[in-house]
């Protein structure tokens, strides 16, 4: 018997068994234990037909690398239990799709939904709701608790970033109360704060396509183009980013064309507030990159940029007079000529607090360093560009972190790709803090930086426990690359359930 229905089969199915009582229980059931047993065992005993159904795969907010298993796998799974009589993707985050079509008699949640605070998903008010407007009772069964988190962080190697992180840094102990607790006065604290991101917006297009080989008369790669995906990225992302944690953000960038303004606030949060200053010589910065539309790996990418320094009265007005009025003010510099001596001069002069990120690419390598900056409240740099501008190609990280020639960046975080990011502090056994990279599963590396980058500057003055900053900073980063190009932003909720699940023993 295929017990796997369609959300449109669960009317038919209500009709077919009008005498019979059908349990109704919906879940993730990413890894199956003894306790999801128990569970479908006392839920199926309440009625005669359980009905499973189960959280798709873009719904599932337990954080990176979750779902461990697909839909398919789960589904699968759960069809071989003799409990469960029929299976159901749920075409929502909620059940309550599921709920109208089905009309259970009983709706059923494990012995953890006791306590409301339990309930990370936020969908059981509505779901009650749903289930008694259709004449059904709400249930709670009397199981132990298990916790699918707990069993992969002590059994799956990818999943043991706290065992990993206390390793690399000699913690013996992290108290996830302390933690969380801290998390949450620093939120509060952040979404009071006036923020200032001032950096190039940058469209990058996505051209996806077939790969088709070489040419039988040329060396050369040729590829059937399918589609194009428009993104706007740069700086822009930062502020999006942010938008999420803090309730007062105003962007700042260059326009030439009005076309690029319409495009940003047509598509765009319409919680930032925006200042554009125009700039005849400038050029919109379009980076076009060809995908294989299959593996989502890059074939190719060329630039469109005006590379020189601007001297912009308007922009140096608006800062001269506005920046003391911001708690925060974050630079995105990508080295494409917005940022000339006299504007660094008044950031560093008049910030209240600076964070700077200063980027080395293939369109400004050498030629944009760190060092135009010769003070910070927060240095955000990846290994490289730390590198290129101390012009020191050995020495360890570990030295150069800790380095004197760095002591008027009063904050530092080093982003080092899949090997993690470290971070600057005094009062760490080492000088610094070491996190590994958090994501096994990347689908597009593109922004995992800047996120981090978002992150850090957000949370730096925000609490005293630099640990807690370098974590939420590694898991906005791996947040992102599990997002393609700028298809979407970080969701706190998702980075907060990410914390959570790490920080479980």
């Amino acid at each position: 018997m295929n017990k796997l229905l369609k959300i449109n089969n669960l009317i038919h199915l209500r009709s077919k068994f009008k005498k019979k009582k059908i349990v109704l229980v919906h879940g993730v059931y990413d890894l199956l234990h003894m306790g999801h047993i128990e569970y479908f065992k006392e839920a199926k005993s309440m009625g005669d037909i359980l009905v499973v159904s189960v959280t798709s795969n873009k719904f599932v907010n337990k954080g990176v690398n979750r779902p461990y298993f697909d839909e398919k796998n789960r589904i699968a799974l759960l069809n071989e239990l003799s409990d469960v009589d029929y299976t159901v993707l749920s075409p929502d985050a909620s059940a309550v799709k599921v709920i109208k079509n089905l009309k259970p008699n009983f709706y059923v949640k494990g012995p953890d939904y006791r306590i409301k605070e339990n309930d990370k998903a936020g969908n059981l008010d509505i779901e009650k709701k749903e289930v008694i407007k259709n004449g059904g009772q709400l249930k709670i069964t009397h199981g132990k608790v298990f916790s699918s988190t707990k069993i992969l962080n002590y059994n799956f190697d990818e999943f043991q970033v706290l065992k990993k992180i206390k390793s690399l840094n000699s913690f013996n102990k992290i108290d996830y109360n302390e933690i969380i607790n801290d998390y949450s006065r620093a939120l509060k604290k952040i979404s009071k704060e006036k923020v200032l991101v001032i950096g190039e917006t940058i469209l990058d297009n996505y051209y996806y396509s077939e790969s088709l080989g070489t040419p039988s008369k040329e060396n050369i790669l040729s590829v059937n183009f399918l589609k194009k995906d428009e993104y706007i990225g740069g700086a822009l992302p930062v502020a999006l980013n942010i938008s999420n944690l803090s309730k007062n953000v105003t962007f700042v960038s260059f326009y030439k064309d009005k076309k690029i303004i319409k495009k940003i606030k047509s598509k765009e949060n319409k919680k930032i507030k925006f200042k554009f200053f125009h700039e005849e010589k400038y050029r919109e910065i379009k980076k076009n990159r060809f995908i294989d539309i299959n593996t989502k790996r890059k074939f190719f990418e060329f630039y469109e940029f005006n590379n020189q320094e601007f001297n912009n009265s308007q922009f140096f007005s608006f800062l001269k007079k506005n920046i003391q009025n911001y708690d925060k003010v974050i630079v995105c510099d990508f080295g494409h000529g917005m940022f000339n001596k006299s504007i660094v001069k008044i950031l560093e002069k008049k910030s209240k607090f600076l964070c700077v990120n200063v980027q080395t690419n293939s369109g400004n390598r050498g030629y944009n360093l760190y060092k135009k900056f010769d003070k910070a409240n927060l240095l955000v740099l990846d290994e490289p560009e730390i590198r290129l501008g101390l012009t020191n190609r050995y020495k360890t990280l570990e030295k150069i972190i800790t380095s004197k020639e760095l002591k008027n960046y009063k904050n530092l975080m080093v982003t080092r790709g899949i090997k993690g990011l470290m971070l600057r502090d005094k009062l760490a056994n080492k000088g610094y803090y070491n996190f590994p990279a958090l994501n096994t599963k990347a689908v597009d590396t593109m922004g995992a930086g800047d996120a981090a980058f978002a992150y850090a500057c957000m949370f730096i003055n925000s609490t005293k426990k630099k640990m807690l900053v370098g974590l939420l900073s590694s898991i906005a980063g791996a947040i992102k690359t599990t997002i393609l190009g700028h298809e979407k932003f970080l969701d706190l909720s998702e980075v907060t359930r990410t914390l959570e699940g790490i920080l479980k023993e």
